[in-house]
């Protein structure tokens, strides 16, 4: 059993659009969902340990730069939070030093994690021997390094990327967007240069160079419980459309449920962001999907 926690903030703030029609799917598909207390910001994913097996977890630490100085007291301490779940992350450390790693930025399942490059900025620490340290504690047998997306300041994997099975992923379609085609082309090639396969999934940013750039079109950005696909929709019918049917495709039509997240994703974050679970049963199992 897999049950879903948010930040109890978004009972109190103006959310209620996406989150009541968020509970009102989870219920439906009778999912459980609870509330994190002690927390200060709605991304939980991020500064919430990384589940790695039954009853195991890692903490990594927010980068120095996730916030800006006037956001500092949205920083949230996990510890508090984690010994109320009665869990007790492993912490890493390098030279008596935190690892610096957000949940966001950690694709992980089928032996492998995916992360963008920002960790070795955010990290100073040697490439090869940090990669050995993430390589261990998030227990995979490989890491594979993505470029980040250019203008996209928090560098996380989890609105470019998600892992399908053990030789496929889902990525954003690049090239439909006036992306640096340097980028694209590194971004693609680390994942076939790792032997993956690639299905293309729909992305349709919006043209923004805000801090908090929203994440306005960025369907991977979904929440996954078991077979189902909890997937971020925007108010926009024929991008919506053609997201829902690509999905649809791929997971199944039955499996994917539209969550209206326009409101959240004015903030940054989808529903990936937006989410952190812990899995009773060890979780990654190969999923009986469509691979077309």
């Amino acid at each position: 059993m897999t049950v879903v926690y948010f930040s109890s903030i978004l009972k109190v703030k103006s959310y209620d659009a996406t989150l009541s029609i968020l509970q009102k799917e989870l219920t439906d598909c009778s999912v459980g969902y609870k509330f994190l207390s002690n927390t200060y910001d709605i991304w939980c994913r991020d500064y919430m340990p990384v589940q790695i097996g039954i009853n195991q977890f890692v903490q990594f630490s927010l980068s120095r730069d996730y916030y800006q100085e006037k956001d500092e007291y949205l920083r949230t301490d996990p510890v508090p939070i984690c010994r109320e779940l009665g869990i007790t992350p492993i912490i890493p450390q390098y030279n008596g030093k935190p690892i610096y790693l957000e949940g966001g930025n950690v694709i992980r399942g089928y032996s492998k994690a995916i992360i963008c490059d920002k960790v070795f900025a955010d990290n100073h620490i040697p490439k090869t021997k940090l990669l050995d340290i993430l390589t261990e504690v998030l227990k995979v047998e490989r890491i594979i390094i993505i470029p980040q997306e250019p203008d996209e300041y928090t560098g996380h994997a989890d609105g470019m990327i998600r892992i399908l099975n053990s030789g496929t992923v889902l990525a954003n379609d690049y090239l439909k967007i006036g992306v640096d085609k340097r980028f694209r082309d590194k971004f693609y090639g680390s994942l076939t240069g790792a032997g993956l396969d690639i299905l293309l999934v729909p992305y349709f940013p919006v043209d923004s160079h805000a801090y908090n750039q929203p994440a306005i079109g960025c369907y991977i950005n979904y929440l996954q419980v078991g077979q189902k696909i909890f997937l971020p929709t925007f108010n926009d019918e024929p991008k919506d459309h053609e997201a829902i049917n690509r999905f649809g495709e791929i997971f199944g039509t039955e499996n994917v449920i539209p969550v209206t997240c326009s409101e959240i994703a004015q903030l940054g974050g989808c529903l990936n962001c937006l989410s952190w679970e812990i899995n009773e049963h060890p979780p990654f199992k190969e999923p009986l999907i469509n691979t077309m």
